[in-house]
């Protein structure tokens, strides 16, 4: 098994509402089964265990209202090797800016979804050791950019000061990014609606 990468905090976006999912079937996207298949692990458990030992910290951000996940996180966070930070949030924006506060690193962060449950280790440790202090990494898949993405410890003061929904997109519009290329359409994979899941 491959040593973890020193100096990144994985932060791990799981403190949204999930109003479309819940729209159509009432209930929590990161809770239900990552496939139709017998024994699936939750959307958010398939997220872990390909983020899992990849990086120095690993770290959940949710909802301190969000009763269900926080339990379930209680009860499995700890295999994955995770930690929770449960936060009050208007935003995707502002959840990023409080994990950051909480959680200053070295190099930077890897800034994942907690809803991609499809993505390889392999592509995620790619995007990982690309992270220097005054970098920006995005992977890109059949020339589209995905997730997860790097994002220099040089940039906490933007990131700090982020508030909302607005995440970190305005950062990676402007500033010097790099783009890995990547053969994992798992970096595209995002789950807002039921039929999101992959089957098997």
């Amino acid at each position: 098994m491959s040593e973890p990468i020193l100096g990144v905090c994985t932060l791990v976006l799981a403190a949204g509402q999930g109003s479309r999912y819940r729209e159509r079937s009432g209930e929590d996207k990161l809770l239900v089964p990552a496939r139709d298949a017998p024994a699936a692990p939750t959307v958010l458990a398939g997220t872990l265990a390909s983020l899992a030992g990849i990086t120095e910290r690993l770290v959940v951000v949710t909802r301190e209202d969000n009763l269900a996940l926080r339990a379930w996180l209680d009860q499995e966070a700890g295999r994955f090797g995770a930690e929770v930070l449960s936060v009050r949030t208007n935003g995707l924006g502002h959840s990023l800016a409080q994990a950051v506060a909480h959680y200053p690193a070295e190099r930077g962060w890897l800034v994942a979804l907690g809803d991609m449950p499809y993505l390889r280790p392999e592509t995620i440790r790619r995007i990982a050791s690309e992270i220097q202090q005054e970098h920006l990494v995005v992977p890109s898949y059949g020339g589209q950019r995905g997730n997860p993405r790097g994002i220099g410890s040089g940039y906490r003061t933007q990131l700090i000061a982020l508030d909302g929904e607005r995440g970190a997109q305005a950062l990676f519009a402007a500033g010097s990014v790099t783009d890995v290329d990547v053969d994992d359409p798992g970096a595209l994979e995002d789950i807002d609606r039921p039929e999101d899941r992959r089957p098997v």
